[in-house]
Formats: C-alpha cells, sequence, structure tokens
C-alpha cells in the first residue's frame, strides 16, 4: 500500500510541477495489480463462501476488475510507459 500511495504522490508531485511523464500511468498499473492480486487472495482465503453474492469479498472481486480495465487496460498503461521510455 505504501508503494502505492508513493507512486500516486509522485505522479501527482510531476504532474504540479509541468513534468508529466509516465508516472500516472506506472502507478495506476502498479495499483491496479496490487489491488487485483490481493482481491485474488482474498477469495483464496474464503474459499467457495468468496464467490457468493452477498459476501464483500465477492462484491469486491468483481470491483477491482474495473480498475484493471477503467483509464486503459494494463497492457495501454504498458504501452505508454515504454512509449515515455524509449523517447
Amino acid at each position: 500500500m505504501s508503494a502505492g500511495r508513493s507512486m500516486v504522490l509522485e505522479a501527482a508531485r510531476a504532474h504540479d510541477a509541468g513534468e508529466d511523464r509516465h508516472e500516472p500511468s506506472c502507478a495506476k498499473y502498479f495499483c491496479s495489480e496490487m489491488v487485483g492480486r490481493v482481491a485474488d487472495r482474498a477469495v483464496q482465503v474464503y474459499g467457495g463462501m468468496g464467490y457468493m453474492r452477498g459476501v464483500a469479498v465477492e462484491r469486491f472481486y468483481r470491483d477491482v476488475r474495473l480498475f484493471r480495465i477503467y483509464e486503459g487496460t494494463s497492457q495501454i498503461q504498458q504501452l505508454a510507459i515504454a512509449r515515455d521510455l524509449l523517447r
């Protein structure tokens, strides 16, 4: 969590300084993948109950999927990062 927060704060600092580069894409990519792994592990802990409607973990697992898609998929973020690094 601290790593994700640090990446978001650095992206905001760079934006405020007019230094927009790949930091927002890095932060979005890292955080969305991280929360996906956390949700997957939470479902694993709950076992079969993790998929049942009404259990908070099930909703969290569904919602997390949107984080990976919304505002550019993980693959789009990777392309944006690579494009900026190759400049």
